[in-house]
């Protein structure tokens, strides 16, 4: 009788363990909806807003530029200052749209081989106004080489080269510089943006690629920022198959590089 009495008992536990596990999985599956609803809310809104951002710019810039008639040293001193700050918000708004898109499922990756001569220097000309801007030189070492193409998502590590780029302007010195170069190690490429700005403190170097992480002297100085840039570029290379990685002194500067598989010979 004890023994039939504990293979209910059994069986009544085995119910209520699948009970939970069906119930586990339907708040689960009600979570990822409400994410994918989440994801698509943000970029849906970030986009609208990046694009009235936008076209203030171009109306503002027009007035800058006399288009409408000479402004008064006060008029011109307030609208550069609107201009500068609705700049700032452009690039917030693109910070929100970049982590978005980089927690997509994989299958938003798209990998084609990627001729790296045109790529990089490309990047570099869309910096160059801001370099000029913060008066850092900007260069890339390897100009004129020929380098054997990589396989890569080419608007993901876009956004890994434009983060580096912008934070080696962003955290630089007034007569700074900034080096993007790169270097061939087996079957993948290395990428390097050495700068000679703010640096990193030893105390704050495990903390660089987590998400939201900001160090004090980034967060002390005159730097706008969301703490996402390195966190999602970080991502996006180990999608990759690569790694990411610094080198850093405080005061003195950095030097972000990370690797990237060249495409196979067909």
């Amino acid at each position: 009788m004890d023994e039939v009495k504990d293979k209910i008992e059994k069986l009544n536990s085995m119910q209520e363990a699948i009970e939970i596990i069906h119930k586990i999985g339907g708040e689960n599956k009600h979570l990822k909806d409400l994410n994918a609803m989440r994801t698509d809310l943000i970029s849906l809104n970030a986009h609208q807003l990046r694009t009235s951002l936008s076209a203030i710019k171009w109306i503002m810039k027009m007035f800058i530029d006399g288009d409408f008639g000479e402004f008064t040293p006060e008029q011109r001193e307030v609208f550069e200052k609107s201009y500068e700050t609705n700049e700032r918000a452009i690039k917030l708004v693109t910070e929100m749209l970049r982590s978005n898109k980089t927690e997509k499922p994989d299958i938003d990756y798209k990998f084609e081989k990627i001729k790296l001569e045109k790529f990089i220097e490309s990047i570099i000309f869309e910096f160059s106004a801001e370099a000029k801007k913060a008066m850092v030189e900007l260069s890339y070492k390897n100009k004129g080489e020929i380098l054997p193409p990589i396989y890569a998502d080419p608007e993901k590590i876009r956004i890994v080269f434009q983060n580096l780029i912008e934070n080696a302007i962003k955290y630089n010195r007034v007569g700074g510089s900034v080096v993007v170069s790169v270097k061939l190690e087996s079957n993948q490429m290395m990428v390097s943006v050495a700068d000679t700005g703010i640096g990193v403190a030893k105390e704050c170097e495990d903390g660089v690629f987590e998400k939201f992480y900001r160090a004090p002297n980034a967060v002390e100085g005159p730097y706008t920022g969301t703490g996402l840039g390195l966190y999602n570029s970080k991502k996006i290379v180990e999608r990759h198959g690569g790694e990411m990685g610094f080198d850093s002194k405080k005061n003195e500067g950095s030097i972000f590089h990370f690797t990237v598989p060249i495409a196979k010979k067909s």
